[in-house]
């Protein structure tokens, strides 16, 4: 607990520069006795932290220090900046931060990962959105937005934000629903015209239930399947290298486990006519149904 206290201790720093003490414990929810005692151990460390009495006085770092020996492996300096990196699309972590901090890392390269959460088709909402979403999210403001029922109807909803998740390729926000008196996982890419609402909240009183995986797989199955060479990108995007062997005439082979429902089906018919099942004879059926019944869709006039 006090190793993370630290850090955050060094990370406000170097993203504001000066704060007092009293700030520092309000911010980590410690008496301004413990602040003091951490800024100690900090200056034992060698990380170049100083204070200033009387008025506009703090807490600050020294200006251009570079911290060649810490307590941090070099392995743990480069999660640490990978880890701001992946937050720079949420506003969560800043440049200014990032770069003093490689600065005190003596990284001087910090600028070799680059994460956009946006959609292709409209990233300037989807951005939009993700702040809406973030700053609610941190300030403790309610939120306003429509979302799809499992049949489909919009429907009305407000919310309590407590935390945005990043699960299986999506982002979603667990919140506590004023419509429904219960907690709910929200998918942001489903969420319309959200926006954030005067009214807060103390996230103190909300403990959300854990992060359980989206539709976990269910009936799983063992599938084998023959891509065309046009999908070679997309079979190694989607399959393990483990689980695919590429044939002589350059089709591949691949040999998984996938749940055998709804969802595998829409997902094989996506690939058209550059996929053929071998194994089960019953997902071969069911796909031979489906495709009958979309020539249907278009014969009929």
């Amino acid at each position: 607990m006090q190793t993370e206290r630290l850090f955050e201790i060094v990370y406000t720093l170097l993203d504001r520069g000066k704060v007092t003490a009293r700030e520092l414990a309000d911010r980590l929810n410690v008496s301004r006795r413990t602040i003091l005692r951490d800024i100690q151990t900090l200056a034992l460390a060698k990380v170049p932290v100083y204070t200033t009495q009387g008025k506009g006085g703090g807490v600050s770092l020294l200006d251009g220090y570079v911290l060649d020996k810490a307590v941090l492996s070099d392995e743990e300096r480069e999660q640490i900046l990978l880890g701001m990196k992946t937050l720079l699309p949420t506003g969560v972590a800043s440049g200014r931060a990032l770069s003093k901090l490689g600065s005190l890392f003596s990284v001087k390269n910090t600028d070799w990962i680059e994460v956009d959460f946006s959609r292709w088709n409209n990233p300037a909402h989807d951005r939009e959105k993700f702040d809406v979403l973030k700053n609610a999210v941190m300030q403790r403001k309610a939120l306003a937005f429509s979302y799809p029922d499992p049949a489909g109807k919009i429907i009305g909803r407000r919310a309590y934000p407590l935390k945005l998740v990043f699960q299986g390729q999506a982002w979603y926000v667990q919140a506590f629903c004023l419509s429904k008196k219960d907690y709910r996982t929200f998918k942001v890419n489903r969420m319309i015209d959200v926006c954030a609402l005067p009214e807060t909240f103390d996230a103190a009183h909300y403990t959300p239930p854990p992060v359980v995986p989206q539709n976990p797989p269910r009936n799983e199955g063992h599938i084998r399947a023959v891509f065309s060479a046009e999908t070679a990108c997309r079979v190694y995007d989607e399959f393990g290298a483990e689980d695919i062997t590429k044939n002589a005439d350059g089709t591949f082979t691949v040999d998984t486990a996938m749940p055998l429902n709804e969802w595998v089906y829409g997902y094989f018919l996506s690939y058209g006519d550059n996929v053929r099942i071998l194994e089960p004879t019953a997902l071969r059926e069911t796909l031979q149904k489906k495709i009958e019944e979309m020539l249907k869709n278009y014969s009929e006039k």
